[in-house]
């Protein structure tokens, strides 16, 4: 149900308001009607709650309008708290008398307390008389609004109002204000809440983080979910694509390297297109006979005539070009180079792309800071370059390939690098196109683990040659079918699945959903690949089969702070695991085509799962998860999860969209509907 609050000055928007809603919270202390008139409100609409805030008016005067409103039949009011014993006990007494059901409710307007604090207040209120109890708080993090959400659990299990027979337990509205909490208003209806509040419009917003009454009946329309995934998982073998990671790399690489590049097992998706597109825009001449890619590069030399760079909704194209768009400025006399893209990426903060930019001497400005699109005016100055690798290693990657192309060398210090493994990957394909550079790691005591920083020496005036590349499968998409297998076959409905034509060497930080399908107690073997797989490129291959017959898998315990990309498919894995699993690495997840950490908190909830976020880490407990209606919200990986997971739910599990798959995967629907 949507609760539309009600603030309105005269009586006569609030009655409009009144007559086209099913449900409405009229806030008497913003409103300052007469009682004549509330009165007549509630006439119109009897659903409805009143409440009178004695912060923003007075006892009397609360007490004058919540008395009208119950007499005449108002099926709900709210009384704070922190009201006065006094105050409170009228309202109750009458509020008893007439058959109207009192909410007790809380507001934290600065933060969110603690676990045990919230249900100590859940239980005072349920002492102070509540039929309904009231929770909101503000959230400054996923974890405050987590944290709130949990009240949605104890309820379930009984332990929130322990002591309490079932009939004698109030129901629970409880959710988060502020931006960070938006999507627990929506999550709580999902959760058990009765009802859920709104604003008329998006002047009328009564809360920070408030959703329109549009905006929410927009997003539980059912017309709103038309793709209803798969009921079963029918696949024994696959051979996923490319890895978007190598294929962007390499394309870009093989721009750079005048002459003919060879990139073999191509298969094309959004963000490898788009970086086709870009080199293409950049004078390269390109063929494809089908699976091989064929580049005729132009050379570092050649790029200054290029003006305007589009990087379509790619996060890794973007960040990779930033730094060559300096040096096809500098090129080009200073003239200003333009980076932009479409859809998902002009709404992520790339704002530690353009900051290491500025750090390089480079004059770098954008829409907001931040935004694409970039405006880049000249080429790298400094010889000595630091900044953070924290938030993202691709913005080292695109220094990585463009330093070589400077007339001197350069150090380039990386304080707190991430994703270790990408950066790998980058040295990869810049040895392969015949690029050399030096490094040095530093550790913060004993040796090992991930460095505290990494110190690259990078001798300048270098030349890209061509090369003949297999671009490798890719372990990202893999990852949703070896958790499919691994669940189905651990329910009895298959025998596993093999993944063909993979690289067990291979850099690609997705590789480790190996090493934790192991630790849940699956098999995982190994065979040689057909070596006509790759033809004439170099590169050992070979078939990963991944069983668990017969047996539960049992909870794990993963840092993924360097392979954030895992995060959604881990979710589906934990959920058919026995205990509670522990990911870690929750902050990589925020500066992605979604907020991942709350995309994949909200949806996955929704579907039943036993999800908390704490600090840096996921926890998600196993047990069964249903059908439901959830969105991808434009994320290709957020969407092949809730698919991969629908695959195991009773009932079908419904998405907004699944074209957002084709940036990364566009054959995972055939694959995974066709039976091999």
């Amino acid at each position: 149900m949507i609760c539309v609050s009600v603030q309105e000055k005269s009586f006569g928007d609030c009655r409009a308001i009144l007559e086209s809603c099913e449900m409405a919270e009229l806030r008497a202390d913003l409103c300052r009607l007469s009682v004549e008139e509330v009165e007549r409100l509630v006439e119109i609409r009897s659903n409805l709650i009143a409440t009178c805030r004695i912060a923003n008016s007075s006892e009397a005067f609360a007490r004058e309008q919540l008395a009208a409103a119950i007499r005449r039949g108002a099926r709900y009011v709210d009384i704070e708290i922190e009201a006065p014993d006094e105050h409170l006990e009228y309202i109750r007494t009458l509020a008893r008398e007439y058959g109207c059901r009192l909410i007790v409710s809380f507001h934290d307007f600065e933060g969110t307390p603690s676990l045990d604090e919230l249900k100590g207040i859940a239980r005072l209120c349920r002492t102070k008389g509540a039929d309904l109890v009231k929770i909101v708080t503000t959230a400054r993090n996923i974890s405050d609004a987590a944290r709130t959400m949990r009240l949605y659990d104890l309820q379930a299990d009984g332990a929130l109002f322990e002591g309490a027979a079932a009939a004698e337990r109030p129901q629970l509205v409880a959710f988060s204000m502020g931006e960070a909490g938006k999507f627990t208003r929506l999550l709580c209806l999902k959760l058990g809440a009765p009802y859920t509040y709104v604003s008329a419009g998006a002047s009328n917003a009564t809360a920070s983080g408030q959703y329109t009454r549009e905006e929410m009946e927009r997003l539980l329309s059912a017309e709103n979910y038309p793709f209803e995934g798969f009921r079963e998982f029918r696949r024994t073998t696959v051979a996923v694509p490319c890895s978007k990671s190598v294929a962007q790399r390499a394309v870009l690489a093989a721009a750079l390297a005048a002459g003919e590049s060879r990139l073999a097992n191509y298969a094309p998706c959004n963000d490898i297109v788009g970086a086709v597109e870009v080199i293409r825009g950049m004078g390269c001449r390109i063929a494809s006979d089908g699976t091989t890619l064929h580049i005729e590069g132009v050379g570092a030399e050649r790029l200054g005539r290029c003006t305007k760079i589009e990087t379509g909704e790619s996060g890794l194209l973007t960040r990779l070009l930033t730094p060559l768009a300096s040096h096809i400025s500098a090129l080009n006399g200073g003239a200003p180079v333009e980076i932009s893209g479409h859809g998902s990426i002009l709404k992520r903060n790339l704002h530690e792309a353009v900051a290491a930019l500025r750090e390089a001497g480079v004059h770098c400005s954008a829409r907001e800071e931040g935004y694409l699109p970039f405006r880049i005016e000249g080429g790298i100055t400094r010889r000595e370059i630091s900044f953070s690798g924290r938030e993202s290693s691709q913005t080292v990657s695109g220094f990585l390939m463009t330093l070589p192309l400077l007339q001197d060398a350069t150090v380039l210090t990386v304080t707190e690098p991430s994703s270790i493994p990408y950066l790998e990957l980058t040295l990869r394909t810049l040895t392969r196109f015949g690029v050399r550079l030096n490094r040095e790691a530093f550790y913060d005591g004993v040796c090992g683990g991930t460095p505290s920083k990494i110190v690259f020496s990078v001798p300048g005036r270098q030349e890209y040659r061509p090369s003949d590349l297999f671009l490798e499968a890719d372990w990202s998409s893999a990852a949703y079918f070896a958790v499919a297998g691994a669940v189905a076959s651990s329910l009895g409905r298959t025998e596993g699945i093999t993944l063909r034509n993979m690289r067990l060497d291979s850099l690609q930080a997705d590789e480790k959903i190996l090493d934790i399908l192991r630790s849940c107690g699956a098999d995982v073997s190994v065979a040689p690949a057909d070596a006509s797989a790759r033809g004439d490129m170099p590169g050992d291959l070979q078939n990963i089969s991944v069983t668990a017959t017969g047996r539960r898998l049992k909870a794990f315990e993963v840092d993924a702070t360097h392979c954030p990309d895992l995060f959604p498919i881990l979710a589906v894995l934990a959920a058919h695991c026995d205990g509670t699993s522990r990911i870690a690495g929750v902050g990589r997840l925020t500066q992605k085509e979604s907020n991942r950490a709350e995309t994949i908190y909200a949806e996955f909830r929704t579907l039943g799962a036993r999800i908390d976020i704490r600090g840096d880490e996921m926890f998600v407990t196993g047990g069964p998860l249903h059908g439901g209606d959830v969105r991808s919200h434009n994320d290709h990986r957020i969407a092949m999860s809730l698919i991969v997971a629908g695959l195991f739910t009773p009932e079908p599990v419904r998405l907004d969209d699944v074209k957002c798959i084709d940036k990364s995967f566009p054959s995972f629907l055939d694959l995974l509907a066709r039976q091999e």
